[in-house]
């Protein structure tokens, strides 16, 4: 289909209705903070090879680098010393853990769906909107059906990480805030809500923008 943006082997990325939305450019993303940003505020600047692949340098210890010097991963973003995803200005804007094996970000762009319902565990609310939850034996906290959940109701694995209600993994530990609640981003109605949470299937299957186009195609 015509319009579509596509990469150097003519594959979708993008489809058109969605580029028409924001004038023909790539829509911005969002931060796990709810922020937006340009995917351009996070890649180095790079020459390209005659197949349209980035070229990325090598300084003096052998560490990737744009044209600028500055380093980057193997997929071009800039990165800090301990590898986390930072903007133009150094601000991090990934952990090192959010990214793939490969150095890819996570792709939150707006139409990006996630049903907050699905890693809700089921409760009644008390009149302050604090989930009523109950607890085991071994001190755990439950939702009605017995299933393990944090002080904010949602479903936990052993560890502590968010599930869904089919036990697949959502969210880390280590991204929830301190209380338990998860990112803002997905609480903030910043996203698409739909029975199909698409997000989930995008954490295990982030490369590029091919798991977004395969989302897309489902509409």
């Amino acid at each position: 289909m015509y319009g579509n943006l596509t990469d150097k082997r003519l594959r979708t990325k993008l489809h058109k209705h969605i580029m028409e939305q924001n004038n023909g450019e790539i829509p911005q993303l969002f931060t796990y903070k709810g922020k937006k940003f340009d995917l351009l505020d996070v890649m180095g600047h790079f020459d390209k090879d005659r197949k349209g692949n980035i070229i990325i340098r090598k300084d003096a210890k052998g560490k990737m680098v744009d044209k600028k010097g500055r380093s980057v991963n193997a997929k071009g973003y800039l990165i800090d010393a301990d590898g986390n995803v930072i903007n133009t200005d150094g601000k991090v804007m990934f952990e090192n853990f959010t990214l793939t094996k490969a150095g890819e970000i996570p792709k939150l762009f707006p139409f990006l769906k996630f049903n907050i319902d699905e890693v809700k565990g089921d409760y009644e609310m008390d009149p302050l909107g604090n989930p009523m939850l109950q607890k085991t034996r071994d001190g755990h906290l439950v939702d009605s059906k017995g299933r393990k959940v944090n002080s904010k109701g949602y479903l936990i694995d052993d560890l502590g990480n968010i599930v869904n209600k089919r036990k697949g993994k959502v969210f880390d530990k280590r991204l929830l805030e301190d209380d338990g609640e998860i990112p803002k981003v997905f609480r903030a109605g910043l996203l698409r809500k739909d029975t199909y949470d698409s997000f989930s299937q995008l954490m295990s299957e982030i490369e590029d923008l091919e798991r977004l186009q395969e989302m897309e195609e489902i509409n």
